[in-house]
């Protein structure tokens, strides 16, 4: 006597599921060139930006800040500033003496003040931007590397400036150096200053850094 077995139900096969790639593991060859090219095309629009900008804005906001502190170090200081596109500005100031805070600071640390004010403006700009970009640069990679790119153009233009004092005398503080001029008030040399200007960007990426991990 033959016993027949039914037949098995046949199970529904389980749609595929979609792998994640591990955690930890390398980039693909498609993706490392495409974040080269975001960076070297968004690079380049933050430099052509930052040429741009040279012709008036950025040398603007640079005298700006010399205004500024004039403003404020001096009592009934009047301050004009003129800028010559693509070879910088001047902001000639006459003043009746020393404002409340310039006396404190005194005749030669209120005149540094005035110095580094211009490049303190640049500084401060450019590094946040620097940073803003690097917040963007995976969200938004041609923007990002485009403001990451002006302002380390923007601060290398600095770094330069600083360096160009260097072995200079005072006459050419008189001529308007703002670095010379720190050198010959608060006696800081120019390649200390330089090695400070020059440092400011790399320390705002490795703080972006730092915070990105967190």
């Amino acid at each position: 006597m033959q016993i027949q077995s039914a037949p098995r139900p046949q199970l529904p096969k389980p749609l595929p599921q979609k792998q994640e790639p591990p955690q930890g593991s390398k980039p693909s060859r498609k993706d490392l060139d495409k974040a080269i090219e975001d960076l070297c095309f968004g690079g380049a629009l933050g430099s052509a930006a930052f040429l741009g900008a040279a012709a008036y804005p950025s040398t603007y906001l640079h005298e700006m800040g010399h205004k500024m502190a004039i403003h404020a170090l001096y009592s009934g200081a009047e301050a004009n500033i003129t800028v010559f596109p693509f070879k910088g500005g001047v902001t000639r100031w006459k003043g009746e003496g020393l404002s409340p805070l310039g006396e404190h600071l005194g005749a030669a640390g209120s005149r540094s003040v005035v110095a580094m004010a211009g490049t303190a403006m640049d500084a401060l700009s450019s590094c946040a931007l620097f940073a803003s970009g690097y917040k963007l640069r995976k969200s938004h990679p041609l923007a990002g590397n485009a403001m990451m790119g002006y302002g380390l153009m923007r601060m290398t233009s600095s770094t330069l400036y600083a360096a160009s004092g260097i072995g200079k005398t005072a006459a050419t503080a008189k001529a308007g150096h703002d670095f010379v001029t720190l050198q010959t008030q608060l006696g800081v040399p120019c390649w200390v200053s330089t090695a400070v200007v020059a440092s400011l960007i790399p320390l705002t990426y490795l703080a972006m850094r730092a915070l990105e991990k967190e």
